[in-house]
């Protein structure tokens, strides 16, 4: 059944590997999961509100790693790896038994996945950014969202980086240009429908 909005929540990677000091021991994404993840919920939950679909965008990686970024492949890095509790979900998400999956290997959502497709379906002509990391994947879904043609929105609150000053240089370069950067308070006011 087509959602009651034109516009969808796309949260990407909020997978326990990324929020593994171990992994990343220079990171400030462990120390950001809490807020994160309850800011996150409550995007989820008036999107759901709204009628608007929520997608989780999931990473995964098979153990031989054939199919993982050239640098993982370079330096034997093993994070997201299938059948794995590293790439799953946190725990403190809220996922209901309506909410779609979709399955990415790179860094943006749409790269060879059927993201696009799905929200064309779903008559999307806005898709609002959630999770991690603002410099790297959801700049790179931002970007491709612009690009095919969608009003972009990423939520301030639900998103972090690795570092904050990448972080907030990121929000700060695609506000305004690829994206209207919102906070989670009022993040649906003046959507086009």
């Amino acid at each position: 059944m087509p959602p009651d909005s034109t516009t969808a929540v796309v949260i990407v990677d909020m997978l326990v590997d990324y929020f593994d000091p171990s992994l990343w021991p220079k990171s400030e994404l462990p120390s950001a999961r809490e807020r994160l993840a309850a800011s996150i919920n409550r995007l989820t939950r008036d999107a759901r509100s709204t009628g608007a679909p929520v997608i989780w965008i999931r990473q995964e990686f098979k153990e031989d790693l054939s199919d993982a970024f050239p640098h993982m492949r370079r330096e034997g890095r093993k994070y997201t790896i299938r059948g794995t509790p590293g790439c799953e979900l946190i725990p403190e998400l809220e996922i209901t038994p309506d909410d779609h999956e979709v399955f990415k290997k790179r860094f943006s959502a749409f790269f060879e996945t059927d993201l696009d497709r799905m929200l064309r379906e779903f008559g999307i002509k806005t898709v609002v950014l959630a999770g991690i990391t603002t410099a790297w994947c959801i700049r790179s879904t931002a970007t491709d969202a612009y690009q095919l043609g969608y009003d972009v929105r990423v939520v301030a609150d639900c998103v972090a980086g690795f570092t904050s000053e990448s972080h907030l240089v990121s929000l700060e370069e695609m506000d305004g240009y690829v994206v209207s950067v919102v906070p989670v308070e009022g993040w649906n006011e003046g959507m086009r429908e």
